[in-house]
């Protein structure tokens, strides 16, 4: 079916037309879509008000950001929340506690 294009008149023109072509299926695919909420809504006993309603409601909560709870000289930090880092680890193994390296979160 692919014709061929040997300009660029052509090729605007085919695309001008592929473009109409994809907006004619789309309102014929709208309005199926349309007419599916429609039954829906009424299948349901749903008012407009009752479908506005639910795209104004608040968004919901997001994750909350954990602090940072330790931070080492170097510009590695660490939450305290799961696995312990390497430089923990390290300073640790040094005889060192992790509260050296505590950060004050006031």
């Amino acid at each position: 079916m692919r014709k061929e294009l040997n300009s660029i008149s052509e090729i605007k023109k085919e695309i001008a037309r592929l473009q109409r072509d994809a907006d004619k299926l789309k309102q014929k695919t709208r309005s199926k879509v349309v007419s599916d909420i429609l039954r829906s809504m009424k299948e349901n006993d749903l008012s407009p008000e009752d479908i506005a309603q639910a795209f104004h409601k608040p968004p919901l909560k997001t994750k909350a950001v954990s602090t940072i709870r330790y931070r080492h000289p170097d510009g590695h930090t660490w939450t305290g929340r799961g696995r312990t880092p390497t430089w923990i680890k390290q300073i640790e193994s040094e005889g060192r506690s992790r509260d050296d390296f505590a950060v004050s979160n006031e």
